[in-house]
């Protein structure tokens, strides 16, 4: 399946594994990778940045294909530490939030290393192409953690005309249904998270997993409570915070995000598994669209 995502990072799979706090591990990432996609890793997954050295060195042992980190720009002391880590490690890809991402691209593009930016809306977009950013994500309503207020409908084909850098899609995206939307609406590829936070190798407690499980789109609340942003959460993981259960302290490890997505998910899979069935099924829909016929999943 080859888009210019592809081309640019040189994987076979149009799939971001979304590098997920606390949840995003050497396994997982590395499982990913080794499935043709791209698995990331947040920065903060390691407890500093000879922690986060180690991390990268982990996955490394693991897997000798492409893989990505995601580096938050504002108010993060480690970020120059972190960068350097990256640098030195020449990832393939720095995923960057909330932030300029100038000053990283100016430093990762020396190093072959390609740069995409987070984005919610179009100013946002602008924005980081102004900064020579080699891709955008855009994130949508629906997704986990910090998502955007506009409907994957709108923002993606938006950016997608606007913009000249390949758009990938986060928000909304489970299984192939969700892929070949996206792709439909122009974007070069997915990220996936809340799918692949109920995967075998994803660091997510079993508690955490099986609420994913068990929880439905409604039970995704987005709440600026936790962080001071805007962001989705599991409803029965917040209320515990709102009654006093979760000290502040550990709110970041016990108030769990989530994305709309809950909703398409009925099991915990090995990730190759979730990342092979997702673009398995994308392309018999789009086999299916050209026949005229309507796709119906398998019972």
């Amino acid at each position: 399946m080859r888009t210019a995502f592809t081309d640019l990072l040189g994987v076979e799979l149009p799939i971001i594994g979304a590098p997920m706090f606390l949840a995003s591990g050497p396994a997982l990432v590395a499982a990913i990778s080794n499935a043709g996609g791209l698995g990331a890793v947040p920065a903060h997954n390691g407890r500093d940045s000879a922690q986060f050295a180690a991390l990268l060195d982990d996955i490394e042992r693991r897997t000798a294909r492409p893989y990505g980190v995601n580096l938050v720009l504002r108010g993060n002391p480690r970020l120059d530490a972190d960068l350097e880590v990256c640098l030195q490690h020449r990832v393939a890809l720095i995923i960057t939030s909330l932030g300029d991402p100038a000053a990283i691209v100016a430093r990762a593009r020396p190093c072959g290393i390609k740069v995409f930016a987070d984005v919610t809306t179009l100013r946002h977009a602008r924005r980081a192409a102004a900064s020579g950013v080699d891709g955008l994500i855009a994130v949508a309503a629906g997704a986990g953690g910090h998502a955007g207020p506009i409907s994957p409908l709108v923002l993606l084909p938006q950016l997608v005309d606007a913009i000249d850098r390949p758009v990938i899609a986060a928000g909304g995206i489970a299984d192939g249904r969700g892929l070949a939307a996206a792709l439909a609406l122009g974007a070069a590829g997915a990220v996936v998270g809340t799918r692949l936070l109920a995967s075998e190798e994803s660091l997510a407690e079993p508690a955490y997993k099986q609420m994913v499980i068990d929880c439905d789109a409604g039970d995704v609340v987005n709440s600026d409570e936790v962080s001071g942003l805007p962001a989705n959460y599991l409803r029965p993981s917040l209320d515990a915070f709102r009654r006093g259960e979760v000290g502040a302290e550990k709110r970041f490890a016990h108030i769990w995000t989530a994305g709309q997505t809950v909703a398409l998910i009925d099991g915990v899979a090995p990730a190759a598994a979730i990342v092979h069935s997702m673009v398995d099924q994308a392309e018999q829909i789009v086999g299916a669209l050209q026949r005229g016929e309507r796709w119906r999943p398998k019972r």
